[in-house]
């Protein structure tokens, strides 16, 4: 038995009775699985909020990690086995904790009487969820060292940011929704710039990592097994194996935002460790925000809207707290947010399934979790270093957000209305590579079709989007924004095929490409012509597309004129086409299809708007239509 086995069946043994037989009754009908069924998929992918995992072997010391042992990898909202994971290394594993459940077990009722009553009670799971709970709310005070402080703020270009914000004003302020501004510029300002913020922490500072590259062929690695270390800095390293030469590559995963200033990569739990450390460096009363169900992202409180601002650096997605709910489709249970100054269960800003959730949340009664959360909260505001004048701010802040949870999250209808707008909000997940969110069920495939309406009163209607900043906007003859809207699908009429962004984190680019399952993918973007407009003088298309290894992009454009007829053109030249031939359209239609490309990569090989991510201000979408 190699040591990191041993430590795990250690922290196994260290549970109570009744957590300890749970935890391995769970491992052990997973290896007997796995064992007798080795090829079947669904015992290789087990879900992190089933009731059984949830319930009774995540609140076990060691139990997620005996997981990680056999070779399981954390997939957001599961747990997966590879398919090159060892089996003979299940059966070993299965052998050790077979052992200690002989050694171990006893048959303690699972709901003893309760001699007082003479009724069933029910054992309580809370401790190491409680642990977990507690040692959060004291690491969270790293973010408060005044010398790391300093030195994060010399990795942020902030003068650059202050720039931007101010002249993204409008966009940002339909992007963060200060419904609520006071006029107060200063404030504003400030809430402009965490959106900025935001932006480059995506785009410009931190990386996503599934699985390293190979540092000897250069080829893509695969998950292969955990090792665990004793270092407060560090949670474990992942050694991944190359596909194609077989070299071991380590991935550590960090714990300590000074060193991932450094490295600059990971996952959700990187991203949000080093984005909330840049908040509080930079003065915003800012806290993480950890989900049971395997996520982890930032709130930060708003001066100006008096109310705290959901904010996931992984996302770019700021004051979207159905995200995860509606967009990615997660069952969610506990959501819990810290601070310097409070813990709080935040869980209810989430969720407008709230009757489910409840059901859900079946770790420890709800008195229990009030009790230890107010608790800790006490031992924090009654500390020396805690004044008397923050703990009178803390407390009506807080009473402000519990009042806050009695109505539908900021900017959401009540859960009785129609949900097409909320659809239109949230889509799926864009951090990670296309086969993981896929496998996840975390990208939406759903989507509102969408046509630009040309105002009556223009000579020159003109399109643009940009690939990188992911935004549309619509000019004026005078180079005058008209309209402006976020994300690529909330601008088209129909996609089909899988259509998604594709953000290679390793090479530094962006593009649209079809989904992995599809062999071909198409997008329309289309334009109304109002009825008062006599005529259009020309249409003009200028884009880009990229194609590799056989792969093709056939561009074409379709009009529904106003006798009714059609006209169809084929583009040859996307870069720059232009005709005079629509000039009696009242719908024009840009109609881009991707097909083609050789092996398991083809459907990366037919590429729209690829760009380098970052070329914020490269326009990859043109379409110019002058009128009479």
């Amino acid at each position: 038995m190699d040591e990191s086995v041993r430590r795990c069946l250690n922290l196994l043994d260290e549970n109570d009775t009744q957590i300890r037989e749970n935890a391995l009754r769970i491992l052990l009908k997973i290896c007997d699985n796995i064992i007798k069924h080795p090829e079947v998929s669904k015992y290789r992918r087990i879900q992190v909020a089933n009731a059984t995992i949830s319930e009774k072997l995540l609140p076990a010391s060691g139990g997620v990690e005996c997981l990680f042992e056999l070779g399981f990898i954390e997939d957001g909202e599961y747990f997966l086995l590879p398919s090159n994971a060892s089996i003979s290394r299940v059966e070993n594993i299965e052998k050790s904790l077979r052992e200690l459940w002989n050694k171990k077990v006893t048959f303690t009722p699972v709901n003893p009487i309760d001699e007082s009553s003479g009724t069933k009670r029910k054992i309580p799971q809370q401790p190491s969820f409680f642990q977990t709970i507690s040692d959060a709310f004291h690491s969270v005070l790293r973010y408060e060292d005044k010398e790391l402080q300093e030195k994060t703020k010399r990795f942020i270009p902030i003068v650059k940011l202050q720039l931007a914000a101010i002249k993204n004003l409008r966009v940002m302020q339909k992007k963060i929704k200060l419904d609520n501004h006071d006029g107060n510029d200063e404030f504003l300002i400030e809430d402009l710039f965490l959106a900025e913020l935001l932006y480059w922490f995506k785009n410009e500072f931190f990386t996503w990592v599934n699985s390293p590259m190979c540092n000897s062929c250069f080829n893509p690695c695969s998950f292969d097994r955990n090792e665990f270390v004793r270092d407060a800095k560090i949670s474990r390293i992942e050694i991944h194996r190359c596909k194609n030469c077989g070299r071991e590559e380590k991935f550590t995963r960090y714990t300590d935002p000074e060193i991932l200033l450094t490295t600059r990569k990971g996952r959700c739990g990187e991203w949000a460790n080093v984005f909330t450390l840049m908040c509080r460096a930079l003065g915003y009363d800012a806290r993480i925000v950890h989900d049971k169900t395997d996520h982890v992202w930032t709130e930060v409180w708003s001066i100006a809207t008096k109310r705290w601002i959901h904010t996931d650096p992984c996302e770019n997605a700021i004051d979207c707290p159905l995200l995860y709910e509606k967009g990615w489709k997660k069952k969610l249970s506990y959501i819990i947010a810290y601070s310097r100054d409070e813990i709080q269960d935040v869980t209810w800003r989430y969720t407008r399934m709230q009757e489910a959730v409840v059901k859900r949340r079946n770790i420890c009664s709800e008195n229990d979790l009030l009790a230890l959360i107010q608790r800790l909260n006490n031992e924090r505001q009654n500390s020396p270093r805690f004044s008397e004048v923050r703990k009178r701010f803390v407390v009506k802040r807080r009473l402000m957000e519990l009042a806050e949870f009695l109505q539908p999250p900021p900017g959401c209808k009540k859960p009785s209305d129609d949900d097409d707008d909320d659809n239109n909000k949230y889509g799926g997940r864009i951090s990670g590579d296309t086969s993981w969110r896929l496998a996840r069920g975390e990208l939406s495939e759903v989507n509102e079709a969408f046509v630009w309406k040309i105002p009556c009163d223009l000579n020159v209607f003109q399109l643009r989007y940009f690939i990188v900043k992911d935004l549309y906007d619509v000019r004026d003859e005078n180079d005058k924004i008209l309209e402006m809207k976020n994300c690529w699908n909330k601008g088209v009429e129909i996609i089909d095929g899988g259509i998604h962004r594709n953000v290679e984190n390793d090479w530094k680019m962006v593009y649209l490409a079809r989904s992995s399952s599809n062999t071909t993918g198409k997008i329309i973007w289309s334009v109304e012509i109002p009825d008062d407009i006599i005529e259009i003088k020309s249409f003009e298309l200028r884009t880009t597309c990229t194609t590799f290894n056989n792969a093709i992009v056939e561009w074409s454009i379709q009009s529904v004129n106003r006798d009714d007829s059609n006209t169809i053109l084929t583009i040859s030249n996307c870069e720059l086409f232009k005709t005079t031939e629509l000039n009696n359209a009242r719908k024009i239609s840009v109609i881009a299809k991707l097909s083609g490309g050789d092996g398991d990569n083809a459907w990366q090989h037919a590429q729209l708007f690829r760009e380098p991510i970052n070329a914020i201000d490269k326009c990859s979408l043109m379409i110019t239509i002058k009128l009479n």
